[in-house]
């Protein structure tokens, strides 16, 4: 169990010696060694841990990870960070040399494109529409090399992704409890639909797995190069996360909906105009409208689909070794770091096949 979610609410995490005990009242609802832990997630206002937990975990360097109710991020507790300054510092002074930053984004576009490529083929089943539309992905991919600028780079990228969506749609079954998925393109913030709000919950768990490896090797996560660099934004770690969106992300999403493991009945519609009546003063504003969020129960459901994705081995092409997703993430960083130090001359996204 490298990752440990607490998401029942009322629940409390303990230590008891040498183990992790989460607790509901007096009731104990598991019990885990806590040698076995690599990381903590605790889901919602209603949990929490003891001090004597968080200690313990982050004294062993096992961080504790805080999602809102709906999936977002809230905060991360973590022990003694990296001390790799040297990497830190050449991060710094490559992410403002923007020819550098162009062909690490190239890359990582590039990367992004064909994984999509290579999910839509698989899910497609040789419809008669997919010929045509992996070709167009095929031409997406080669087509990042003549992008001159970052911001044209973005552009190329936002075009693609636009139409990647509208296959992706094509590749959804329909709810078994009748009705629509009423999905028709990607909505991030606030999540309109059932799928938008699956893919947005998804992407929440990615990104602290990948923010999560960068820190572990010793980059900054806030320091990106295809990802505008903002106050509060992993940029870095929303660069390797795009390689890993299609492979991941989508990947469990269609699987949640497809088997299925969510029905249409596992999620909740709020009104945004009665959140905006209760919104404090140092609560950003939301959007008018109804926002679509995912309950407990199909949230537990796609938190076990998601670590039995990254837990997944796979061929890792540079090794040549049988390795699980959540290492590969790793491994990418690493890459990324040193490219970063000239101990390599390119990045080569993962790729899957």
């Amino acid at each position: 169990m490298p990752t440990l979610y607490v998401t029942e609410p009322g629940a409390q995490l303990c230590k008891s010696d040498d183990r992790l005990v989460v607790k509901k009242g007096d009731e104990i609802l598991e019990e885990i060694p806590i040698i076995k832990v690599e990381q903590v997630v605790l889901v919602g206002r209603g949990v929490s841990l003891t001090t004597a937990a968080m200690f313990a975990l982050t004294r062993r360097g096992v961080d504790v990870v805080y999602l809102s109710g709906r999936g977002g991020y809230v905060s991360r507790v973590v022990g003694q960070e990296h001390k790799h300054s040297k990497l830190r510092y050449q991060q710094a002074l490559v992410s403002a040399d923007p020819a550098f930053a162009l062909g690490l984004a190239r890359s990582v576009v590039r990367g992004k494109v064909l994984n999509q490529r290579t999910l839509v083929q698989r899910h497609a089943e040789q419809a008669a529409w997919a010929r045509q539309a992996l070709d167009g992905m095929n031409a997406m991919a080669q087509q990042v090399d003549t992008a001159r600028t970052l911001d044209e780079l973005r552009g190329m990228e936002g075009q693609g992704a636009k139409e990647y969506f509208s296959l992706y749609r094509r590749l959804l079954r329909p709810p078994q409890d009748g009705g629509s998925w009423g999905f028709d393109r990607r909505a991030y913030y606030p999540p309109t639909d059932p799928i938008n709000a699956l893919l947005s919950f998804v992407y929440s768990l990615l990104l602290r797995d990948v923010v999560t490896a960068c820190e572990l090797i010793g980059l900054d996560p806030y320091l990106g190069f295809f990802h505008v660099i903002d106050y509060g934004r992993p940029s870095m770690a929303l660069d390797l996360v795009e390689e890993f969106r299609p492979v991941i992300a989508d990947s469990v999403v269609l699987e949640a909906v497809n088997r299925p493991f969510v029905s249409l009945a596992d999620f909740e519609v709020v009104d945004l105009a009665e959140k905006e009546a209760e919104r404090d003063e140092n609560t950003p504003p939301r959007a008018a409208g109804q926002a679509v969020y995912l309950g407990k129960a199909g949230r537990d459901q796609v938190i076990l689909l998601y670590e039995n994705r990254v837990n997944q081995t796979v061929l890792y092409p540079s090794t040549g070794e049988q390795v699980p997703y959540r290492y590969v993430f790793q491994l990418q960083a690493r890459q990324m770091a040193s490219l970063m130090l000239g101990e390599r001359k390119q990045y080569v996204s993962f790729a899957i096949r």
